[in-house]
């Protein structure tokens, strides 16, 4: 970091804060359960990043009564958006040459949301998608807290200016001005203190409402909250609000007060590493351990003692400054070489995590040198116009990079598409079953033992894999909505109800075909995460009593009462994971029993096999065979189905067993003839659930 031109001393231990920010980061991204808490460092870089810019801009404002605007996001663009835009642009070149399609597509969309500053509104989408879940973080994840920086810099100066000219309009009422706007010489005082009165007056006022914010979303929603800019503006803010009171100062105070701030700063820090996981709820009250802790770390190197101090010195050693220098660089580069090491090795070793973090740092280097420190300080770039200028050329090289990157991608995937599908007459007809449909699941393990190749022309297509989720039309009841859509043949006299979670809305496109085929108006009352259960889930959102799910239960069964269906229809998830576990069972029984007293006839689809990989996924990797994404179903899941339909059966109900129709021999092809089954580890791909419309019929008695 160069020196403030506002004339602050260089603070070198600001240096070695941002080294054990990034430090802590990387351990846990490379994968050290011990300190998981790592991500907190994020937190130390806002309040850092609040404590300088905010710093700068008091500064700016107190010398000159005025904020440039402009000159500001001059500033900003030459110091982000250069090593940004490399880093993307290589990670679009990642994910068309070295992920699976199917997950190189997503991340080409990444870059694009990342280089717009719009990543954290991206991952919070996905992380929010109940049909993301399982799937690994995109590479460029990171760039989350970069754009909540911008977005908060793109409010902060705007109202540091118009504090400014509202301070500076009061101590013009009677004052001398030069032509500047500046009291003139032997005019009234200028009021700096009263500047940075109401400043601090004002970003008080954001750090309480958005602390306030981020303590309620965390407990409604975390992971939303968790990238939400609203709530992460109190942690910028209070840097800043640090900086208003001792920018440009020494806080008189010894040595020993200046260690005793850093220490109890650094414990802080230290404590959330060790302690923190992906089970704390994050940001929220407990995001007040890092920020407090960076708060006293910057707060000991403002004392007159605070150089000379035992942690100051450790901050400011070479080393640290180093690798402070290079921490941005470190940032950007150390999640996308870690991801794609994972991608290609699978969870690390100690070699493996040591030859990531030599990649990394050998690419923050260059980085840092080539890129970061000639666009920050050649004379070039210095200009205002010319510094501004780097947003659209960002941008546009960004989006370049990823249509680029698309091409290829499809490029690849078009390829193998005169590979043939697989038909029942490749292989003789004693080897297969009678069942057509079942006939073809065993054609398909016999071609994924034989190591055929992956068919081109596949449904869905790689590239729509992750996409095929069933449609509910204006009746995705996690909106809230209480309508009734009907389809299948929405003005028969028959009906068809469907009950359940995520894997009852995938069954959906089954029952709308039969409906369509046979003359059933049928309804899809499903709620993603939520089973047909008596036993309702604790909400996967905060861990609380889901009343949502258990109120939507009930309304499920009134409405079966009110339709008089021909057939309902049960498809839930086997939940393996906290108390539900063990509460689902009595749970089916009572569900079942609460509907065959509205309703003649229950039946229950059991599940679709989970698998340990994504077959997409799979299939998307380079070089890949049918024989390669052959996987055996997780066997408790199985067995808990087997349970789930003795229960049905014994409180009056039917089983469907849908097994066969996925496996053969306890060995599941992630291709089925020419169809991908599976649009993830456990949920039916549109295209398959359509085609299953005649043999679910046909088992099921619809068909007549």
């Amino acid at each position: 970091m160069s020196k403030p031109s506002s004339g602050a001393e260089f603070r070198p231990d600001i240096q070695g804060l941002r080294a054990l920010a990034v430090g802590i980061v990387m351990l846990a991204h490379a994968g050290f359960d011990r300190f998981a808490g790592g991500f907190i460092g994020v937190d130390v870089f806002f309040v850092i990043s609040g404590f300088l810019i905010i710093g700068l801009l008091v500064a700016e404002a107190e010398r000159t009564s005025r904020v440039s605007i402009l000159g500001f996001y001059a500033r900003r663009a030459r110091r982000v958006l250069p090593a940004a835009t490399v880093v993307l642009v290589a990670c679009a070149a990642v994910a068309a040459w070295v992920l699976p399609y199917v997950r190189g597509i997503e991340v080409v969309k990444d870059t694009v949301w990342s280089a717009f500053f719009l990543a954290n509104v991206r991952f919070a989408s996905v992380e929010t998608d109940y049909f993301a879940a399982g799937e690994p973080p995109s590479i460029v994840q990171h760039y989350w807290s970069l754009a909540v920086e911008e977005q908060f810099y793109l409010v902060i100066p705007l109202v540091i200016m118009a504090v400014a000219a509202l301070h500076r309009r009061r101590n013009r009422a009677g004052a001398p001005t030069d032509p500047a706007g500046a009291p003139a010489a032997g005019g009234p005082a200028t009021g700096a203190g009263g500047l940075r009165r109401q400043l601090a007056v004002v970003l008080v006022a954001v750090v309480a409402l958005s602390l306030a914010w981020s303590v309620y979303a965390t407990a409604d929603n975390p992971s939303a909250a968790y990238f939400s800019t609203l709530a992460r503006a109190w942690e910028l803010a209070a840097g800043g609000l640090l900086a208003v009171l001792v920018w440009g100062r020494r806080v008189p105070a010894g040595r020993w007060v200046a260690d005793g701030l850093a220490l109890a700063g650094l414990a802080l820090i230290v404590w959330g590493t060790l302690t923190f996981s992906g089970a704390t709820a994050f940001p929220g009250i407990a995001a007040a351990v890092p920020v407090l802790g960076s708060l006293l770390l910057l707060a000991a190197g403002a004392t007159t003692g605070g150089s000379d101090s035992l942690i100051g010195r450790l901050l400011a050693c070479p080393p640290a400054r180093v690798v402070g220098d290079w921490s941005y660089s470190l940032y950007l580069w150390h999640f996308p070489v870690f991801r794609a090491a994972v991608a290609e090795w699978g969870p690390l070793d100690r070699v493996q995590v040591l030859a990531a973090v030599v990649v990394t740092f050998a690419l923050a280097g260059a980085t840092y040198h080539l890129i970061e420190q000639p666009f920050r300080k050649r004379g070039t770039w210095r200009r205002v116009g010319r510094a501004i200028a780097l947003y659209p050329a960002s941008v546009a090289l960004v989006v370049v990079a990823a249509v680029g990157a698309n091409a290829a991608i499809q490029h690849q995937i078009d390829a193998s598409a005169d590979n043939p599908s697989i038909e029942l007459g490749d292989y003789r007809k004693g080897e297969l079953s009678k069942d057509p449909a079942v006939a073809l699941v065993e054609a398909s393990v016999i071609a994924a033992e034989e190591d055929r190749a992956v068919p081109g022309q596949l449904d869905p297509p790689l590239g729509e894999v992750r996409d095929s989720i069933a449609p509910l039309g204006d009746c995705d009841y996690r909106t809230g909505t209480q309508d009734l859509c009907a389809f299948g043949t929405a003005d028969a006299d028959r009906s068809i109800v469907v009950l359940g979670d995520s894997h009852g809305r995938a069954w959906g496109p089954t029952f709308t075909t039969i409906g369509e085929r046979y003359g059933y108006a049928v309804y899809q009352l499903v709620l993603s995460g939520c089973p047909a259960n008596q036993g309702t889930r604790s909400d996967p959102e905060n861990g609380g009593e889901w009343e949502f799910c258990a109120d939507f239960n009930d309304w499920t069964v009134e409405q079966v009462a009110q339709l008089q269906p021909d057939v309902v229809v049960i498809a839930n998830n086997a939940y393996s994971q906290g108390s539900f576990k063990e509460i689902q069972m009595q749970g089916l029984a009572d569900q079942v029993t609460a509907l065959r007293e509205v309703t003649d006839r229950v039946v229950l689809v059991g599940d679709t096999p989970r698998l340990p990989a994504m077959p997409g996924v799979c299939l998307s990797t380079r070089d890949v065979d049918l024989g390669d994404c052959l996987f055996a179903p997780a066997p408790g899941q199985i067995k808990k189905q087997k349970e789930f339909g003795a229960i049905t059966r014994d409180n009056g109900g039917e089983y469907l067993d849908a097994l066969d129709w996925f496996c053969s021999r306890r060995k599941c092809p992630s291709v089925i003839g020419d169809i991908v089954p599976l649009r993830d580890k456990d949920h039916i791909s549109t295209p398959y659930a359509e085609k299953l419309a005649g043999p679910v019929a046909k088992r099921l008695g619809l068909d007549e």
